[in-house]
């Protein structure tokens, strides 16, 4: 089924934090007291849809998601305090309307903004390159969160900016695709990679570094390949390419002569991929060990490579309207039966989303305390090429409205 379509998945249950949700604000119908509500998303990443409809306790509510021509939608049962959850993950970038439909179309809608994901991409180019012949090169598009792959094209261009090859990603694992592309240089060339997301995609272009491999007319028995920036603590896919005529065989990798990958098997384009995490930062030697399945082929390739330390993780800043930014860690008052608008911004400049467990909702940005109680949200960043992705909490700390004084 294509991801397009894998929009919501059901939640049966509710949960202890909603069952025990007294009444909400008006947010739909005065009537009933109805609501459907969810945070501003990004595509790929889950999150949580609330719906209170009274009317339906007992019942099956059918919801509505819809953007632009995309339209699907998702049921959830409604339990004996009125109150519905089912989770749905975004799969493309712009205005998404949320409503009851059907027997359900009381319950009202909202609108929301749902940002794109960003991605990093890495070219996976052998450090010793034979000219005249088909090097296969393997392309990395990544989103550092959510459950989606990267789709589109990339493409390969030299120095010069003339494109020397293209192909389509393919999903590889998680949020990680890869494409091959065949390249066949004349003479030396440095190559950059450029990722293009598929039309209503969802994801934001990338590029990757630029690398300057050596150059030699001769066979080449296996060449090392490794993305340009090698951060400590981040995990990251090394390897080999064999070169042009070199049958089938394996290799072993090595940091500092002690080996951190055992013999792996070439794939079919003579490639060989692994995940490694580099464990300390400064300048150390990566190598290689090959051995074709026949004999016909041995060989070794060395690299000295510099380590760059730790990235650091995204700063987050959650600030209410009209107020100072959010402590983290420490209560933060607020009523039932109040709302505020909510501000989140990020060192990197990416673009935060936000969640709540407990008796509050979150609506686009703006958060509603239903009762009293701890509300906790989350705003989670995906970081940028330079930072990593990051999660700051707060508790909201909910109290009970004064009770009015029937003696007047």
């Amino acid at each position: 089924m294509s991801p397009t379509r894998r929009l919501v998945t059901v939640i049966a249950s509710l949960g202890l934090a909603l069952g025990s949700l007294v009444a909400a604000p008006a947010m739909g119908s005065a009537a009933t007291n109805s609501f459907v509500a969810t945070p501003n998303g990004m595509v790929g990443v889950q999150q949580e849809v609330t719906v209170r409809a009274p009317s339906l306790a007992g019942q099956v509510a059918t919801i509505s998601f819809s953007s632009g021509s995309l339209t699907n939608a998702g049921q959830t049962a409604i339990n004996s305090q009125g109150f519905g959850s089912l989770a749905w993950t975004p799969t493309t970038a712009g205005t998404w309307t949320i409503a009851g439909s059907g027997n359900s179309s009381a319950i009202g809608s909202t609108t929301i903004s749902v940002a794109a994901m960003p991605t990093t991409t890495a070219a996976l180019v052998p450090n010793l390159v034979q000219t005249g012949v088909d090097n296969p090169l393997t392309i990395v598009v990544s989103a550092p969160i959510g459950v989606l792959p990267p789709t589109g094209t990339v493409t390969l261009r030299n120095q010069f900016q003339n494109q020397i090859g293209s192909g389509t990603l393919v999903a590889s694992s998680g949020t990680t695709s890869t494409a091959t592309i065949s390249w066949t240089p004349a003479t030396n060339e440095a190559v950059t990679a450029f990722y293009t997301p598929a039309a209503g995609a969802g994801f934001l272009p990338s590029q990757s570094g630029q690398y300057e491999p050596v150059f030699t007319t001769a066979q080449v028995p296996i060449a090392l390949r490794f993305p340009g920036t090698l951060y400590v603590g981040s995990p990251t896919i090394i390897g080999g390419q064999t070169g042009f005529g070199v049958t089938a065989g394996s290799a072993a990798f090595f940091f500092d002569g002690v080996g951190i990958i055992g013999s792996t098997p070439t794939d079919a384009n003579g490639g060989i991929s692994a995940v490694w995490t580099p464990p300390t930062s400064g300048v150390h030697t990566i190598s290689t060990q090959f051995t074709s399945n026949d004999g016909r082929f041995t060989g070794t390739s060395s690299q000295a490579v510099n380590i760059q330390p730790a990235k650091p993780k995204d700063t987050i800043s959650v600030t209410p309207a009209g107020g100072s930014p959010w402590p983290s860690g420490a209560p933060i008052p607020d009523r039932a039966g109040t709302s505020v608008n909510l501000t989140v911004t990020t060192g990197s400049g990416a673009t935060a989303v936000l969640s709540e467990v407990g008796p509050c909702i979150i609506n686009g940005s703006t958060l509603t305390a239903l009762s009293a109680g701890q509300c906790t949200v989350t705003a989670t960043s995906p970081g940028s090429v330079t930072v990593m992705p990051a999660t700051s909490t707060y508790v909201v700390s909910v109290t009970a409205p004064p009770r009015k004084n029937r003696n007047r």
